[in-house]
């Protein structure tokens, strides 16, 4: 049961109609380094203020919200971190810090502009504007990747615990990154080989990741082949696309499989059952940058069975993500 469900009906509405303002408190005092100020010691709101910048007012309003919802504590000598602010630390293994500030900087204007995809259906920035913003503003494109790698963080440890990857002599990664998975992958698997197929400026910003059993080939999934393979993996990308191009990337790895080849989906799905989800929030997310989908596991099986691809089973992690294998046809 949410929280929300405990209130009167108004008052629920109210709370979730005001809902932005949590988020953005949280965006605010992630960007101000707020979380990397404070440290095993408590700290008051004045030497806070000092270390961060903000005032030392609003500052204190803020984190008296944000501890109402389990972010920060109040202790009598100041405020203390509580597991979940310390995932705003720049320095916690599974730091949200980059996720929260690009979803408050570059991301944010989509939300505001979320009327016109609800009247078009189609985002109102989209990839290639993104793609742009981020060519004139390189410290926007490294928060962003900066962003994916730490939401990938609990992801990649998962995917590669919850699923046996030793029968391939190949995974090649589509969309991959800087290679984050598939290192992992390889470094759990010692007989597999990999190759990391992206973008040419991401290959050129991944180049550590090569090594004699890691490959590097640059391209674009929409007019470049892509290289043979026993598995192909794609992580998070088919959701960043419409129907009809997520059809088209199915489509190109299709054309490069010999019948049997496997290719994983690593995604979150969204449930049949009604009540809350992140990945409705998160569906909701794509609609309004990118113009993309989260996917039932119905809508995954109509994708694939149009590519030539057979759902064969769809594999859980102990990540809110799944492994959604098909082979081909």
């Amino acid at each position: 049961m949410s929280a929300t469900e405990e209130m009167p009906d108004p008052l629920a509405v109210w709370t979730l109609i005001n809902s932005h303002v949590l988020a953005r408190c949280i965006h605010v005092v992630a960007d101000f380094g707020v979380p990397d100020a404070l440290d095993g010691e408590p700290v008051n709101t004045e030497e806070l203020s000092a270390r961060t910048g903000m005032n030392a007012d609003a500052l204190a309003r803020m984190l008296r919200l944000l501890s109402a919802h389990g972010l920060f504590a109040a202790d009598p000598a100041g405020w203390v971190h509580t597991p979940r602010s310390e995932l705003l630390r720049s320095d916690h293994p599974q730091s949200l810090r980059s996720f929260a500030r690009m979803i408050g900087t570059h991301s944010w204007p989509a939300f505001t502009e979320l009327a016109r995809p609800a009247q078009t259906g189609r985002p109102a920035f989209g990839w290639q504007a993104m793609m742009e913003r981020f060519a004139e503003h390189p410290d926007e494109a490294a928060l962003f990747s900066q962003a994916m790698v730490d939401k990938s963080a609990a992801v990649v440890p998962a995917v590669v615990e919850a699923y046996d990857f030793s029968t391939f002599a190949t995974v090649v990664d589509i969309g991959g990154g800087t290679g984050r998975l598939l290192s992992a992958i390889l470094e759990h698997n010692p007989a597999t080989t990999g190759v990391l197929f992206e973008l040419p400026h991401v290959i050129a910003d991944s180049s550590d990741a090569a090594s004699d059993r890691l490959r590097l080939v640059a391209g674009d999934f929409f007019v470049d082949p892509l290289p043979a393979a026993e598995a192909y993996v794609l992580m998070e990308v088919l959701h960043d696309w419409t129907d009809e191009d997520a059809g088209r990337i199915l489509n190109a790895v299709r054309a490069a499989s010999a019948p049997g080849a496997h290719l994983l989906i690593v995604e979150v799905l969204v449930p049949e059952t009604p009540g809350p989800d992140h990945s409705k929030v998160l569906d909701i997310i794509m609609l309004a940058l990118t113009g993309g989908r989260e996917r039932t596991q119905e809508q995954y099986e109509i994708l694939l069975a149009d590519a030539g691809f057979e759902l064969q089973r769809v594999v859980p992690t102990r990540s809110s993500y799944f492994v959604v294998e098909a082979t081909a046809v």
